[in-house]
């Protein structure tokens, strides 16, 4: 019996979900509180970690964010949750993939894995001040004193502290700092500003 030389072809438009990375959430984070607009509040989102197997049918109940290639690949299905919604954009992932859907989120997740790594804080910017996002920007993961006031200024006002860090202690992080010397995406005046402005 011959065999045919008939072969099904690859579907060349759709594209594979790209596998998870180190540089995403490797684990489900859920934190008790969090600091929301210089506030200490009690947290009940989970943070749902990228797997390659993931689908919206795996997702938990209740608050969540999740991972940007899960919700490109299956927004409906998490949109018909009508819960918040609340999608996570990784340093290796830009936030240009999200614009055309940033009028349906409520919430965007820049996590940390690393403290040294800075991405993050241009897609922050990007978001605030190029895509105008007007919903909340939360800072996740492995985020220090130091960083908060930076983060402030690049557009973030929400962050979830490691467990070793005192969020009491924290909240004086936004008060580090009275004056600024470059603008950004918060409302910060430069001292230099100031000063042409006087004379």
């Amino acid at each position: 019996m011959a065999l045919s030389n008939t072969k099904a072809k690859a579907d060349r438009s759709k594209k594979a979900r790209p596998k998870a990375t180190p540089s995403r959430i490797q684990s489900n984070i859920e934190s008790n509180q969090a600091i929301v607009n210089q506030a200490i509040v009690a947290n009940t989102i989970i943070h749902v970690a990228e797997t390659e197997e993931l689908t919206a049918a795996d997702l938990p109940t209740g608050e969540i964010s999740v991972p940007l290639n899960l919700w490109l690949a299956e927004k409906d299905a998490i949109k018909a949750r009508n819960a918040k919604i609340a999608v996570q954009i990784g340093v290796d992932e830009e936030p240009e993939d999200l614009v055309n859907d940033l009028a349906d989120v409520d919430m965007i997740v820049l996590p940390f894995v690393s403290h040294v790594d800075g991405q993050s804080y241009s897609h922050s910017y990007k978001l605030r001040t190029r895509f105008g996002f007007k919903g909340e920007i939360r800072a996740i993961g492995d985020v220090k004193f130091d960083q908060l006031g930076f983060l402030t200024r690049v557009g973030c006002n929400a962050f979830e502290l490691p467990e070793t860090e005192n969020l009491e202690t924290a909240l004086r992080a936004f008060q580090e700092f009275s004056e600024v010397y470059q603008p950004s995406a918060d409302s910060g005046v430069s001292i230099f500003s100031r000063r042409r402005a006087v004379h």
